[in-house]
């Protein structure tokens, strides 16, 4: 009975004690909104039941209760969907929504209040009062044993239990009642936290509090992406490039014993050279999983190296100043290198330009320039790499701009909130 269940998609897992609280404390705070409203209510009640009262008597009751009730309910709203609505956030999955803002000089704010209230004043009433005479019904049948052995009786609605052996089957049949309000608790405070977030807030509210979720779920995953592939780049780093260095550094070894004409010896020197370019190729494949320049010096310097590497001349001016958020840093690497490759692969271009700028102090600007043929993105594919490019912007809130016509120059522009590594 202690364990976790699942309350439904959008829900966080709750312990079932735990529910069962939170069921507790929803009846208890619904009870009361109900014994608020029969107080509210009271005048009008009273006026429309007395008989011996004269016209002006009970016109005047109905009045004075139609200004309490007009005052009182909108108060009792407001203090009913905020408890409710403080009580049922922690059970909401993802970004957090929110809070309804109720003002009880704005009537507009007090639509979906009122309307939540008259919800559970109803239907939320009715369950409240069925579990608290189940719990109730249960705990006296629970001790009414007890009441048999010492010569009283015990009265459970129609039903009254005065002899031990009833009373025994009385007690197991409360105990396995209040077993399965504890048991059914988390559909409940599904159930009713799934009707605060419906009720209290706007639909333009939902849909920000889903397109937030996402957008912090679709961060995650890149974050994990990018840390796998540190674990990659480290594994091949510290495991893989050793053996390799072994292996070369023993032919090597066995070259200087063999003498020039032992058969064979021209097999070795294959295999260190293989050796030696496999070394090669492994050191290439662990700069482009992730450059320790980047890591070293940051953004700045990894791009220059990458810049190095292309055979048309590309000027890089980096003004970065301080250092990016390494999860900033690495994604931002990455669009850069795929817009060079896209440009050596597509433009035909004679020089590349980049610049890495803060337009303002809260902003990280990539511009690259390519006097190739332009047309870029006129054709983008699913997964192209500026698709790419775009999914990985996305989830760190950036955007990219392209300006391409046909016959060039190309300017792609990449900007990001600032990360700075603090």
């Amino acid at each position: 009975m202690n364990g976790s269940t699942s309350i439904s998609p959008g829900l966080v897992p709750v312990a079932r004690w735990r529910a069962a609280t939170y069921v507790a404390a929803t009846v208890t705070r619904t009870l009361l909104a109900v014994a608020a409203s029969a107080l509210l209510a009271a005048p009008i009640l009273i006026a429309t039941t007395e008989k011996d009262w004269g016209a002006e008597r009970t016109g005047a009751f109905l009045v004075a209760g139609l200004v309490v009730l007009g005052v009182g309910l909108p108060l009792t709203s407001a203090v009913l969907a905020k408890t409710d609505w403080v009580a049922a956030a922690p059970l909401h999955d993802g970004a957090e929504a929110e809070r309804p803002d109720i003002q009880l000089r704005e009537p507009k704010t007090l639509v979906r209040p009122i309307a939540y209230t008259v919800v559970m004043l109803t239907l939320g009433g009715a369950v409240a009062v069925l579990v608290l005479l189940a719990v109730i019904g249960s705990v006296v049948a629970m001790f009414s044993p007890y009441l048999a052995i010492t010569g009283d009786s015990a009265v459970i609605g129609p039903f009254t239990i005065s002899t031990v052996a009833h009373s025994i089957l009385a007690a197991g049949v409360g105990a396995v009642l209040l077993a399965l309000l504890v048991w059914i608790s988390p559909a409940l405070a599904s159930a009713h936290a799934r009707l605060v977030w419906q009720v209290l807030t706007r639909p333009e509210e939902r849909l920000r509090h889903d397109l937030t979720a996402t957008a912090q779920s679709r961060a995650r995953l890149v974050r994990a992406f990018d840390i796998e592939r540190r674990h990659i780049e480290r594994d091949l780093h510290d495991a893989i490039q050793p053996q390799l260095l072994s292996v070369s550094m023993t032919l090597g070894l066995a070259l200087t014993a063999l003498p020039q004409d032992v058969p064979g010896r021209d097999d070795v020197v294959r295999a260190q050279q293989q050796a030696r370019q496999t070394l090669d190729d492994l050191r290439r494949v662990v700069r482009n999983i992730h450059p320790q320049v980047l890591i070293d010096h940051g953004l700045g310097s990894a791009v220059r190296e990458v810049a190095d590497g292309f055979a048309i001349p590309v000027e890089v001016d980096e003004r970065l100043g301080t250092r990016l958020a390494p999860d900033v840093e690495t994604n931002l690497y990455f669009c850069v290198a795929e817009l060079l490759s896209n440009v050596v692969k597509h433009s035909a271009a004679s020089r590349v330009d980049i610049l890495l700028h803060r337009p303002t102090p809260d902003q990280v600007h990539i511009r690259v320039h390519d006097d190739g043929c332009g047309g870029a993105g006129s054709q983008r594919r699913e997964d192209g790499g500026l698709s790419g490019i775009t999914d990985r912007l996305a989830a760190l809130d950036g955007t990219l701009t392209i300006d391409s016509p046909l016959g060039g120059p190309t300017v792609i522009t990449v900007a990001v909130p600032d990360g700075t590594a603090g």
